[in-house]
C-alpha cells in the first residue's frame, strides 16, 4: 500500500499495513469533482526536488484536502497517511483490485479514520438539518469505513473535531440504521444478518455501478476480482460469493411479503417468469429495502417451529427412509432432516428443501420454507414460488421462479410478492377442491437472469408479446422520399403496437403526397405466429384490394383479419424469412422489410422498410434536389464523354 508522510507529502510504497511503523491514519470523505491522483502527487515530488526552499514539498502544492489532512494527522503525531484518491495507482487494474479487496482491512487497522463531512459547520447543524444530513452518509463505499474503523473522528467543513463514532453511537444508529453495539464492537458485525447488512446499504448510493458491491465485499468478509464493466452482474457474484461463506438464508429474504390473509388463487395473480424480482438473487442492495427486520434460525429449529405451527406429524418429513444423501437429526433425535445445501447449475440453484404446494388448472404455486425469521410479522418466512412452465420439455426435478403479481382492478394496479409467512402457507395456497402436499422436494430456483434467452425454448412467449416499433429516423426518411403515414406510427414502448392472436392487426399505409402512389404494411398472427406482408397500390384512386388481402379498417377501431381460403399466412410467417427479412413486389417497387430484436428479453421488434425499384427510384430524385442535381450532373458527364 502507498502512504503520504504527513510532514511532506511524500509518497511511500509498503509491503502491508504492518510494517508501518508508529501505524498511520486514514481518510473517509466525499469525492468532490476533480480531486488529485497518484500520478499528480508524485509528479508533485518530481517538480518540488529542483526548489532551494525547503518550504516547497508535495504537500505544500497539493490539493487543499490533501494538505489539510495531512497537516491534522501530523499535529496528532502520525507520520503516515492514506487517502483514496491519491494513494491507488488506478492506471493499474491490478494494483486497483488489491485496494478493493483490501480496504475494510485498511480501514479497520487505521490506528485512526478521519471522516470529513465537507458539507457540515457543525454537529449541531448536522442535527438541525434532518436527513439526509450529509453526503457523507448517502454514499455506498463510506458505509464499511463507518463500520470498520476502532477510532474514528469526524471533522467539519473547516477540519474541526465534531466527535467521535463511539460517542455518537446512539445518533449514529438513528441516522443510519447501523446498530450502536456493532458501531461501538460490543458485538461483531459477522453476527448480524446477512439480509440486515444489505439493508443498511440499500439506500446508499455509488457512482459506478458495480461498486454497489464492490464497496460491500469487507463487510460480509468476501474476496472477488474487480471487473470494471459487467454492470450489475458483479451484485450477483458478491452474493454467490456470500452463499458460499453462509448458511444465512436470509440472503433470499428481500422484496415483499405477501399480507397473511391473501389467497393469490382466489385473486387475479400473474406469472411473469422475467421479472427483475422473479429470481434467487437480488438485482441490488436497494431490494433489500425492507428487510432489516429479518434474522437467521437454526436450521432444526425453523423445521421444529413449522412441524408443530402446521400441526403436522414428525414422521411425515422424516428423510432417514428417503434418498437424501445429506441428512442431520434434530437436537432431540426426533427425526431426520436434509441438511440445507445449495449448489448452482445453467438449470437453477438446486437444493433440497420444504416445500408447501398446490395447483390449479395449469398453474402450481409453492411455498419453499426458509430458515429465517421476520420480527416485523413475527413469523417464519418462506420463499413464493411459481412453477416454471416448461413447453415440450419433461424434467424430472421441477423449476421455480420467485413471486407472484396480484393485480388490481386495473392491470397497471398490481404488487409483486416474493415472501410469504409460512405459519399462513396452507391459507394462502388454499382454494376450492385443490389438495396442498407437504414434502422434502429437490427442486431447482433460478437464481439470476439469462444472459440471453432463445424463443426456440418458449414460443408462446414469443408469439403472446410479439410487438412492432417503428424507429424515430425511419419516419423521417421515409417523408423525405415523399411518403406520410396515414396514422401516428408507435415509436415508443408505451405505443407499441401489440399483436394477439385473433386480436387486433396493425395496418399502415404509405402514401406518396406528390403521385398519389402507396404501400400498405399490415402486420398480424395466424395460428399464434406473426406474420407481415406488403400490398403496393399503384397511383389509381381507391383500388379495391384483391381477396387475399385484408381490407382496412377505419382508424378509431381495430382492423379485422379476413378469412379467406385463398391467403395463407404460412409463406409470410417471421419465422420463415431469412434473417428475418423479405423483400415485396417487382422490379419497379420493390419493399423490403426486416425485423431486428429491440431487447434480449421482452418479444418487442424494430420495423425497417427499405424502398427500391425504378419507380420508387424517381419519385426519391423529384423529392430530393439533391439526387435531383445529382443525377443530371451524372447525365451532363454521360452527354460530354459521348461527344469526345
Amino acid at each position: 500500500m502507498w502512504l503520504i508522510r504527513t510532514r511532506t507529502g511524500e509518497l511511500k510504497h509498503f509491503n502491508s499495513f504492518s510494517d508501518v511503523k508508529g501505524g498511520y491514519a486514514i481518510l473517509s470523505h466525499v469525492w468532490q469533482g476533480e480531486e488529485m491522483s497518484f500520478q499528480e502527487l508524485r509528479a508533485l515530488a518530481s517538480d518540488t526536488k529542483e526548489s532551494d526552499s525547503p518550504d516547497d514539498t508535495p504537500r505544500s502544492r497539493a490539493s487543499a484536502k490533501i494538505r489539510e489532512c495531512c497537516k491534522l494527522a501530523e499535529s496528532h503525531g502520525y507520520e503516515w497517511l492514506w487517502i483514496d484518491t491519491c494513494c491507488i495507482d488506478r492506471t493499474s487494474s491490478a494494483e486497483l483490485s488489491e485496494a478493493v479487496n483490501s480496504m475494510f482491512s485498511w480501514y479497520s487497522h487505521a490506528s485512526v479514520c478521519y471522516a470529513y463531512l465537507f458539507d457540515v459547520l457543525s454537529w449541531g447543524s448536522l442535527m438541525r438539518r434532518g436527513p439526509p444530513y450529509s453526503k457523507w452518509f448517502t454514499r455506498g463505499w463510506t458505509l464499511q469505513e463507518l463500520i470498520a474503523p476502532r477510532s474514528l473522528v469526524f471533522l467539519s467543513k473547516d477540519w474541526k473535531v465534531l466527535g467521535t463514532k463511539a460517542s455518537l453511537a446512539s445518533v449514529l444508529e438513528q441516522i443510519t440504521g447501523i446498530d450502536a453495539d456493532v458501531l461501538t464492537f460490543r458485538r461483531s458485525v459477522s453476527e448480524v444478518s446477512v439480509a440486515r447488512r444489505m439493508w443498511w446499504a440499500s439506500s446508499r448510493h455509488t457512482t459506478r455501478v458495480e461498486d454497489r458491491a464492490y464497496s460491500l465485499m469487507g463487510l460480509f468478509g468476501v474476496h472477488m476480482s474487480t471487473i470494471y464493466g459487467e454492470g450489475d452482474r458483479a451484485f450477483r457474484r458478491l452474493q454467490e460469493e456470500i452463499l458460499k461463506r453462509t448458511s444465512d438464508q436470509t440472503l433470499f429474504a428481500w422484496g415483499n411479503v405477501l399480507p397473511a390473509h391473501s389467497t393469490p388463487f382466489r385473486e387475479r395473480f400473474s406469472f411473469d417468469n422475467f421479472h427483475d424480482d422473479s429470481h434467487l438473487f437480488a438485482p441490488s442492495p436497494a431490494s433489500f429495502r425492507n428487510s432489516g427486520t429479518m434474522r437467521p434460525l437454526n436450521f432444526p429449529v425453523a423445521v421444529k417451529h413449522i412441524i408443530r405451527t402446521l400441526k403436522l406429524p414428525p414422521g411425515r418429513l422424516d428423510a432417514s427412509a428417503k434418498d437424501v444423501p445429506h441428512t442431520q437429526t434434530t437436537a432431540d433425535g426426533s427425526y431426520v432432516i436434509p441438511s440445507p445445501d445449495m449448489s448452482f447449475t445453467t438449470y437453477g440453484a438446486r437444493s433440497r428443501m420444504l416445500v408447501l404446494e398446490s395447483s390449479k388448472d395449469n398453474s402450481v404455486l409453492a411455498v419453499c420454507a426458509l430458515a429465517c425469521w421476520d420480527d416485523a410479522t413475527n413469523s417464519c418466512i418462506g420463499l413464493l414460488l411459481r412453477r416454471y412452465r416448461q413447453y415440450n420439455a419433461k424434467f424430472k426435478y421441477p423449476r421455480y421462479h420467485v413471486g407472484i403479481t396480484v393485480r388490481g382492478k386495473h392491470k397497471w394496479m398490481g404488487l409483486s410478492y416474493r415472501l410469504a409467512q409460512v405459519d399462513w402457507a396452507p391459507h394462502v395456497l388454499s382454494f376450492s377442491g385443490g389438495p396442498i402436499t407437504v414434502a422434502w422436494k429437490q427442486i431447482y430456483i433460478s437464481h439470476r437472469p439469462p444472459s440471453h434467452r432463445s424463443t426456440l425454448s418458449d414460443p408462446k412467449r414469443y408469439e403472446a408479446e410479439f410487438r412492432v416499433l417503428f424507429p424515430k429516423w425511419l419516419e423521417v426518411e421515409l417523408r423525405k422520399q415523399g411518403f406520410e403515414a396515414d396514422r401516428p406510427l408507435p415509436t415508443d414502448e408505451t405505443d407499441a403496437h401489440r399483436l394477439s392472436n385473433g386480436g387486433p392487426l396493425g395496418i399502415f399505409k404509405f402514401t406518396h403526397s406528390a403521385s398519389g402512389e402507396s404501400f400498405r404494411l399490415q402486420i398480424g398472427q395466424c395460428h399464434s405466429s406473426p406474420w407481415a406482408t406488403v400490398s403496393i397500390v399503384p397511383k389509381v384512386s381507391h383500388i379495391k384490394p384483391p381477396a387475399t388481402e385484408v381490407q382496412d379498417s377505419p382508424l378509431n377501431q381495430p382492423a379485422a383479419l379476413l378469412v379467406q381460403p385463398a391467403f395463407s399466412c404460412d409463406k409470410n410467417r417471421l419465422s420463415s424469412w431469412l434473417n428475418a427479412t423479405k423483400t415485396f413486389g417487382d422490379s419497379k417497387r420493390r419493399i423490403q422489410l426486416t425485423f431486428t430484436r429491440a431487447a434480449n428479453i421482452g418479444g418487442t421488434h424494430l420495423l425497417d422498410v427499405r424502398l427500391g425499384g425504378s419507380t420508387y427510384w424517381r419519385l426519391n430524385r423529384r423529392s430530393d434536389p439533391g439526387q435531383k442535381a445529382l443525377h443530371t450532373m451524372s447525365r451532363t458527364a454521360v452527354r460530354l464523354c459521348s461527344r469526345r
